[in-house]
């Protein structure tokens, strides 16, 4: 099997059941879930970074994701970065560690919290669930048009110390094409008035490319081309949501701002 049909296979089968999962599972199984994926994806991170005693942290972020299970609340995380630096600081006193790599995993993990807490704290009412799915078909959307665009009229880098295939206009393709798809969703569901939906819009996207790039630059840290080889065709869970795990819970600050 090729690896572009592996893709699209579970593509498929990933779509079928987020949306089954998002739109049909009732708590508290909808939270036991979510609480499920943050874990995994902390552990990719461990894994990745090649943190001492891998086990130790990974114990840390699944006592804190069971306290996520139990209550949503972005004190578990201020919980969990104290467990995991208290662990960092007793593994190095007998054996060296990177604070670069303890500092990436930590980094990524925050931002792997706050979008679960934003899709917990949004789940809870229509209007939420449409801020979240506008901004997620957004963030696709421009995931897709800057790879086209760079593909078809890239010529200068983004951030080529970061993330080489990424281009100036395949970032200004993205905005084009995402921006629309985020007011036309946000404002035919009543989430926002167009000005407000459009300035959002931007944000959004920004901080989609913003997530990717800050995923891409942890990988390079730790030399690795996937978070984790879950999903065939398409790496880790982390790899699937890099983007989206910055631009849902800025466009839930922002939301709620306004």
């Amino acid at each position: 099997m090729s690896e572009l049909s592996k893709r699209i296979i579970t593509a498929l089968v990933l779509l079928t059941l987020v949306w089954g999962w998002y739109f049909h599972l009732s708590s508290p199984w909808f939270g036991l879930v979510l609480s499920l994926i943050g874990l995994v994806a902390s552990c990719e991170i461990v894994l990745m970074m090649k943190l001492r005693k891998p086990l130790v942290y990974m114990f840390s972020a699944a006592v804190m994701w069971a306290l996520f299970a139990w209550s949503a609340d972005i004190s578990w995380l201020l919980f969990g970065s104290f467990a995991w630096f208290f662990s960092f600081v007793m593994i190095s006193r007998h054996e060296q560690g990177s604070f670069a790599d303890f500092f990436a995993a930590i980094w990524l993990l925050s931002w792997v919290f706050l979008f679960a807490l934003t899709i917990a704290e949004t789940h809870a009412t229509a209007l939420g669930q449409s801020l979240v799915i506008g901004a997620c078909l957004a963030v696709w959307t421009s995931d897709t048009a800057a790879y086209f665009v760079g593909k078809k009229w890239g010529r200068r880098k983004l951030c080529p110390a970061i993330s080489p295939g990424k281009s100036v206009e395949g970032a200004l393709g993205a905005m084009l094409f995402a921006v629309p798809v985020a007011v036309i969703c946000w404002v035919s569901w009543d989430v926002l008035p167009v000005a407000l939906a459009l300035a959002l819009a931007c944000v959004v996207v920004i901080a989609g490319i913003l997530g990717d790039l800050s995923e891409s630059s942890v990988k390079r840290l730790a030399g690795a081309k996937d978070s984790g080889q879950w999903l065939p065709g398409h790496g880790g869970i982390l790899d699937r949501i890099d983007a989206i795990i910055m631009a849902v819970p800025i466009s839930w600050l922002l939301w709620r701002l306004v």
